[in-house]
């Protein structure tokens, strides 16, 4: 619950969870999206403006809006929450008021007051993908107002301002003007400020507005403060204003607030982290801040802070007064995060603001001059500057890059081509086996590589450094790898000590400062060859790999009795899959034959008895009849896909990962908008300019897979009967560069002792009579194998929607989509 944002006593707890239950009559009423129309009335009600005598019989409506228009607080509020009650019919409204009543009218306002905050953010974090965007933890609006040294009648300006959250901590003597472009939205921050009784003691200026076609002209703001939306492109007609090709709201912000704070006035942003690494127009942008000396402080936060995204954000506090020493402030706030439950951080801000006010230096808190800067080629990415000084000889001096050679796609198609999954991440056995790589088709940046040399993984958390010894046939890498090979005039190593020294904690360490944050850790190679070692004598070195390379020897040939004891076993099993694959070919083979006809036959019919049947359909089941021949032709190859290659079961590494584009993934879960029996998933599918030229590394069967299993668990467990109410949502959303997928539903929820790694425990099950307790299973190994271990199941009973997954999956581009 947010009530972790106030020091709450019983009351505001056992207040909270009433009302929160009692939310639940709006379901199936109004989208959860408009659910904050309860808060409107809740807010008016406390007030004296609405009562029991409005719904003695039926519902006065003449008496009840003339009773919130004669209110000045509740007049402009009224335009937009009108027409909402005006859609919904006459038993919720009564209802909601006489759950009201159960609550003792005169408590407190200021425990009132709490209890309204608590509802609006678990409000928020049910609603839509959106919906979080507009809403900041208490915490972390405090500490950017907290960082900001502005007068006592600062005049402040809020673009994107969303529910005004930094309004909520401004002190009285302040002035807010603030712009949010959404009317939902606004009203709803409106009647946040009341409630938190601002609007009579700031001088507050809070519209509905546009802040990019509406920033004001006036250039004398003390402060100009925001959480600009994420990946939110900015009219290339203004972007060109700014001399940039392409602009976002976070650089739109930043760029247009130096431009309108006074002399002694500050910018404060908590943006993306991306902001701070990125190359383009970004590092353009980056270098001139830092040249100019107008950045004074970033604040590093850590990922999973903000509600409705797992991106790694930062504050940045500009200055347009110069920075004489050049000095930028970097705070660590990792330290201050309060994990205990790993689904929901929270910043201890209290202790961190405690700790600055003590500390000028400390593990969280340093300076970086320019200098550094710009050895690190203006990436502010601030792990780069916490990392330890390590001793040693920078891998510059001991090795070279060996290119190989660039492949030409006329010249040659298929190889044998090593992906980062393929490389060794282990201590003793790090020798490529060339005989275990299948031929395949070649990407079109693959290089040949026909020499001795080291394989270096440049993606996530490892290097994974992998010995390639050249017998005659050539292997191929991509752009995530990197080969090696040993060269230095000063030093001689050994390439088995180097690959030990590689996989050592001191190095991953060094790697993990070098890495830029996201879903999609990635290495520069630059800053490889930064990355140090100890270079003790060749001897000292060959006598701490000499017991490595004994257990290699060994581990070798322990694999080679323990393969020549399973082919016995995988002969004889795969005969007897064989066996069944044969058998259900040819039933196969006809359900996929005959669902082709009968697509074809109405497809190409037209006449009044056959769209007869087509709107009968439709109207019996709510779906296509053509449609649901295509699913049926689509899941039994999905299901021949699967049988080619199950001959021990549902092993993941069967299934080559490579860029399946976003709109592979968009068709997939269009695709299940179809009724189930007792409920019908939601998915709403994303614009062209939003998934274009984008792609994951997956695989299309796995992805199916997936979501399969997802479904099949919502058709088991979630919703016991047919009911308009019950909801299954898909939702997809582009966040910098991530593609983050919520799945989330409002059915039974999971048992309360229920958790994540029972759900993904082989053989574990809620219930013996419904599954076999494999489906959690294989949608952990398979996110796992998408490069997403830290997907999320979140599961909280007394939600709206008790039940949420979330998964991340790093965006790459797609080429000749």
């Amino acid at each position: 619950m947010e009530e972790d944002n106030f020091k709450e006593n019983e009351d505001v707890i056992m207040i909270t969870k009433h009302f929160w239950k009692s939310i639940n009559i709006l379901r199936g009423v109004l989208p959860v999206e408009e659910h904050h129309l309860y808060l409107f009335l809740l807010s008016a009600y406390y007030d004296g403006l609405i009562g029991k005598e409005f719904i003695r019989r039926e519902v006065n409506y003449e008496e009840f809006f003339y009773a919130l228009e004669n209110d000045y607080r509740y007049y402009e509020l009224l335009n937009i929450y009108k027409p909402l009650i005006k859609s919904i019919p006459e038993w919720p409204l009564e209802q909601i008021i006489e759950e009201f009543t159960k609550i003792d009218i005169d408590i407190p306002e200021f425990v009132f007051n709490k209890v309204f905050e608590n509802l609006l953010f678990k409000l928020a974090n049910n609603q839509g993908k959106f919906s979080g965007e507009f809403l900041l933890p208490n915490e972390v609006s405090r500490l950017v107002l907290e960082l900001v040294d502005i007068p006592s009648r600062a005049k402040v300006f809020n673009p994107f301002a969303g529910l005004a959250s930094f309004a909520t901590h401004l002190n009285n003597a302040k002035s807010y003007y603030g712009q949010e472009i959404n009317k939902s939205t606004w009203a709803l921050g409106k009647l946040r400020l009341l409630r938190l009784e601002k609007l009579n003691k700031i001088n507050i200026d809070y519209r509905v507005e546009d802040s990019i076609n509406n920033w004001p002209e006036f250039t004398n703001f003390d402060l100009v403060i925001s959480n600009p939306p994420f990946n939110f492109k900015i009219d290339a007609n203004i972007a060109h204003q700014f001399g940039w090709g392409r602009m976002n709201a976070e650089t739109y912000v930043i760029s247009k607030g130096l431009e309108s704070i006074n002399y002694d006035g500050k910018v404060a942003c908590v943006i993306s982290q991306g902001l701070l690494f990125r190359g383009g127009d970004e590092l353009k942008l980056r270098k001139y801040l830092v040249e100019e000396g107008l950045i004074e402080t970033i604040v590093s936060l850590p990922s999973g802070i903000l509600k409705h995204t797992g991106v790694p954000v930062c504050i940045m506090i500009l200055t347009r007064k110069r920075n004489s020493d050049s000095i930028i402030k970097m705070i660590d706030t990792s330290s201050f995060v309060d994990d205990k439950n790993k689904r929901e951080k929270r910043l201890k801000v209290d202790e961190l603001l405690n700790h600055l006010s003590n500390y000028l230096h400390s593990k969280v808190v340093i300076e970086v001059g320019i200098e550094e800067v710009r050895k690190n080629h203006y990436n502010l990415n601030i792990q780069r500057y916490f990392g330890d000084d390590y001793k040693g000889t920078p891998l510059l001096e001991l090795v070279k890059a060996y290119r190989g050679e660039r492949v030409v796609r006329e010249s040659l198609t298929t190889g044998k081509f090593v992906s980062t999954s393929i490389l060794k991440d282990n201590d003793v056995s790090y020798q490529l086996d060339i005989n275990e790589i299948k031929n395949r088709k070649l990407p079109f940046y693959s290089n040949r590589i026909e020499s001795d040399c080291i394989l270096i993984s440049t993606r996530w958390k490892s290097l994974k450094p992998t010995l390639f010894e050249y017998t005659g046939e050539p292997i191929f890498i991509g752009i995530d790898l990197l080969a090696i090979k040993v060269h230095s005039t000063n030093f001689e190593v050994d390439p088995h000590y180097l690959i030990n020294e590689l996989r050592s904690t001191k190095v991953l360490k060094q790697v993990a400062a070098f890495q830029n944050p996201g879903a999609k850790t990635s290495l520069n190679r630059a800053d490889f060859f930064e990355i140090k070692i100890e270079v003790p004598t060749i001897e000292e070195q060959r006598a701490k790999v000499k017991g490595i390379l004994e257990l290699s020897e060994k581990f070798k040939l322990l694999q080679i009795e323990r393969n020549a004891l399973a082919q016995g076993y995988q002969v004889a099993t795969f005969d007897e899959f064989a066996s069944l694959k044969h058998s259900l070919g040819t039933p196969r083979q006809n359900i996929l034959s005959n669902a082709k006809s009968l697509i074809r036959f109405f497809e190409n019919n037209n006449s009044e008895a056959f769209i007869e049947v087509k709107e009968l359909y439709n109207k019996r089941y709510d779906t296509s009849l053509v449609g649901d021949l295509i699913q049926i032709k689509d899941d039994v190859n999905h299901i021949s896909t699967i049988l080619e290659k199950g001959e021990n079961g549902l092993v993941v590494e069967n299934f080559e990962l490579k860029p399946i584009s976003i709109k592979e993934i968009d068709k997939v879960l269009k695709g299940t908008r179809k009724n189930r029996g007792n409920y019908k998933p939601q998915y709403k599918e994303l614009s062209s300019t939003e998934i274009s030229g984008k792609a994951i590394k997956a695989n299309i069967t796995l992805f199916k897979v997936l979501i399969d299993n997802v479904l099949s668990n919502a058709d088991k467990y979630a919703f016991n009967s047919k009911d308009s109410e019950n909801q299954f949502i898909f939702e997809l959303k582009v966040i910098e560069d991530i593609l983050e997928l919520k799945i989330r539903n409002n059915g039974v929820p999971f048992p309360s002792n229920f958790n994540i790694d029972k759900f993904i425990a082989k053989f574990s099950t809620t219930s013996v009579d419904n599954g076999s307790g494999l489906g959690g299973y294989d949608i952990n190994r398979i996110a796992k194998y998408f490069k997403n271990p830290d997907w999320e199941l979140q599961l909280k009973n007394e939600d709206i929607f008790p039940v949420l997954f979330r998964f991340s999956f790093p965006i790459i581009p797609m080429i000749n989509e």
